[in-house]
């Protein structure tokens, strides 16, 4: 009796640790009302149970970026970590950017001391619109970032729609717009061209986002290119009122990653004379 009691016991002592270190390893924090929370108590490094993905996956549902200080990783564990949110985007080559030799999905971007591009700091944008399917969550790693400068601010496009007028809301959803690459930094790149509706629901929560962006977005279909850009640059500059943003000041450890889907992004090229040094990795939709 006394061992049927002990084997109980352990394993009722076993499983509710289980239970309670569920609990407790995800603490989320909101950083603003609108988009963007801080997640403690999980190692990205070596994090692969499907119960705390699924928790991560549901609190990126929620707030579209996740924020996770303190973490320490190469780029194949980044592959690894990323590869659990769908399939990875090859992204070609670009000025600042090279692939991992380890991990070919992720990619080093860098910018020297004496260097002036930061990549994807030309304008806000969300991550490969420019073709079909698109780009689902990007995950970004600080290795090395000035003292000072380098922030990333994020917009949250959901609010920004549902800050306009009903008859805004309802024209909008009539839209679609254009999306490529190329353009006066990318003139050669031909094919990368795709369209997407001017307003995208999220099939999970229900909630609708204006998918416009300054970088890729070039046309609105069955528009005139005056009417198109004059909508475009409304839209543009609604999403980034300030109401609608947070600024990331990065710290070395810091994973980031965002659904672009529902969220713009601009990095800050503001500084000079030190290196800054992330790596990438990204998903595409499913199919």
């Amino acid at each position: 009796m006394q061992t049927s009691n002990k084997i109980f016991f352990n394993f009722f002592s076993k499983t509710a640790r289980f239970f309670i270190f569920l609990i407790m390893a995800l603490k989320v924090e909101l950083v603003t009302p609108h988009i963007g929370a801080s997640v403690t108590g999980v190692d990205l490094h070596s994090e692969n149970r499907a119960e705390i993905i699924q928790k991560i996956r549901k609190n990126l549902d929620r707030y579209k970026v996740l924020i996770f200080h303190n973490q320490q990783l190469s780029p194949k564990s980044l592959r690894q970590f990323t590869s659990n949110f769908g399939p990875l985007f090859f992204h070609h080559v670009d000025d600042g950017v090279e692939h991992s030799v380890d991990a070919p999905e992720v990619l080093i971007l860098r910018k020297d001391p004496n260097g002036n591009t930061l990549f994807g700091g030309a304008c806000w944008h969300s991550d490969v619109t420019f073709q079909k399917p698109a780009g689902y969550i990007t995950i970004l790693h600080a290795k090395k970032i000035p003292p000072v400068g380098g922030d990333t601010l994020f917009s949250s496009t959901i609010a920004a729609f549902e800050n306009l007028s009903f008859s805004m809301q309802s024209f909008l959803r009539s839209l679609e717009a254009l999306h490529s690459y190329a353009g006066p930094a990318n003139p050669d790149i031909e094919g990368l061209t795709a369209v997407h509706p001017v307003i995208r629901r999220d099939l999970i929560t229900g909630k609708e986002g204006i998918y416009v962006n300054e970088m890729f977005t070039k046309k609105i279909i069955g528009m005139s290119d005056i009417e198109s850009q004059i909508l475009i640059q409304f839209l543009i500059r609604h999403i980034i009122r300030p109401e609608f943003v947070f600024r990331h000041r990065w710290k070395v450890g810091d994973v980031l990653m965002w659904d672009n889907r529902f969220t713009q992004h601009y990095p800050i090229n503001d500084f000079t004379g030190y290196e800054r040094l992330m790596i990438r990795c990204s998903t595409l939709e499913l199919s």
